[in-house]
């Protein structure tokens, strides 16, 4: 039996059997790489709809959403017709109309009777304030892909010690994902 302090002690390295690979070593990279594969999916499943079908894709910056949407999923929006408006409901993109240049993310709270939207996100209390015009919506959420992009979520808010820790990880797993399972073996 292993105890976790074998594995300071060198576990990866003692040896085994004649051509039996450590079974500490074959699970940790086996694990690593199934982690590294899913995200590289994650990754091409959140970016085949931008490419192929002209979504757009939005890294969630803030809690407004909780917990419909976590800050870091990349959310991935559908364009509507300009003489579609979306349901009472709905999660959409529009330009926010209380600062220029900001997209928002917020359910469909009310539709006015002029085709305006009053959004809402989940965690707030209470809609939005301005009504946002049917011209400034940008699209409708149809895909939610978890945490892939928190690096991106955390470089925009300037948090760098957590951004640091997720990037010092994925270096960690990349290499245990790259470890032989043989010692001495070449890949």
């Amino acid at each position: 039996m292993t105890f976790p302090g074998d594995l300071a002690a060198g576990a990866f390295d003692r040896p085994t059997a004649k051509g039996v690979p450590n079974p500490i070593r074959v699970v940790t990279v086996v694990i690593s790489r199934t982690v590294v594969g899913s995200m590289v999916g994650l990754l091409v499943w959140a970016h085949v709809p931008v490419m192929a079908l002209g979504w757009t894709a939005g890294v969630v910056q803030s809690g407004s959403m909780r917990p419909a949407l976590m800050p870091g999923d990349v959310v991935l929006y559908q364009p509507t017709p300009h003489d579609r408006t979306p349901a009472v409901g709905r999660i959409v993109l529009v330009q926010d109309p209380t600062r220029p240049n900001h997209l928002l993310t917020h359910r469909v709270h009310r539709v006015l009777p002029n085709n305006d939207l009053i959004t809402k996100g989940d965690a707030n209390s209470a809609p939005d304030s301005s009504p946002v015009r049917r011209a400034a919506l940008k699209g409708v959420a149809r895909l939610r892909v978890p945490w892939i992009g928190l690096p991106v979520q955390l470089w925009r808010a300037r948090q760098p010690v957590p951004g640091t820790i997720v990037l010092l990880g994925l270096a960690i797993l990349l290499a245990l994902a790259a470890m032989p399972l043989r010692r001495g073996q070449r890949r």
